[in-house]
């Protein structure tokens, strides 16, 4: 009796050890799967999500940029009443012609400055706007680009802009070339997603003034820039 006893005892033992283990096992196939599944999900969104992301917002963030810039440029000159007088000098000879073009660098300087910190407050307010994507989007399937409901991805202002003038000549009929002075805008936008920022950066020109120079012009302006 004593010895089937501790022979049943022994299989007990036995059988609890093979449950254990089957529990472990059990255990560890589930977190293999669930680890696999969120590898496949991580995958799955920073190569098809994320370019669709980008790729649907990227029209309506250049829309945004090239809006809010326009604005502020707008806003600033208004304020300022910057006239050409204002920014170009233009000196003639006792023979009528342009002797030398000179540019006020002081006014210049400030208004370029005073541009960059407006955009900057400008995309700062925008910040807490957002860009709406169908929920189908995230399927990848261009067909259901635009059903479900909307998700909306925030928009953040990186970086500074960066502001350049530019003066170009242009012929504008006998003994008489068309001055322009344009503002190269260059602006970082960028997108926060999970887990990710996606940067764009776009590049606008915007004129401040222009005026028409009667009188031959030296060369040197013709053939290069005055900035």
């Amino acid at each position: 009796m004593k010895e089937a006893y501790i022979y049943d005892m022994h299989i007990k033992k036995d059988e609890k050890k093979k449950r254990k283990l089957k529990v472990k096992t059990k255990f560890k196939i589930i977190c293999l799967c669930f680890l696999f599944i969120f590898v496949c999900v991580l995958v799955y969104y920073f190569k098809v999500v994320c370019p669709i992301i980008v790729d649907l917002s990227k029209e309506k963030i250049y829309s945004i940029a090239t809006s809010s810039v326009s604005e502020v440029v707008g806003d600033v000159l208004s304020e300022k009443q910057i006239a050409y007088g204002d920014l170009v000098e233009i000196v003639y000879s006792s023979s009528g012609d342009v002797e030398v073009i000179e540019v006020n660098s002081v006014v210049i300087n400030i208004l370029i400055k005073d541009i960059n910190n407006s955009i900057q407050s400008k995309f700062d307010r925008l910040n807490n706007q957002g860009i709406d994507i169908p929920f189908g989007a995230f399927t990848g399937i261009p067909f259901l680009f635009d059903v479900g409901p909307t998700v909306s991805i925030q928009l953040v202002a990186i970086g500074r802009a960066k502001t350049l003038l530019d003066s170009s000549f242009t012929s504008a009929g006998i003994n008489q070339t068309l001055h322009r002075l344009n503002l190269i805008i260059s602006v970082n936008i960028g997108m926060v997603l999970p887990a990710n920022i996606q940067k764009l950066e776009t590049d606008m020109e915007v004129m401040i003034c222009e005026s028409i120079i009667v009188g031959k012009i030296p060369n040197i302006y013709l053939q290069g820039q005055l900035i």
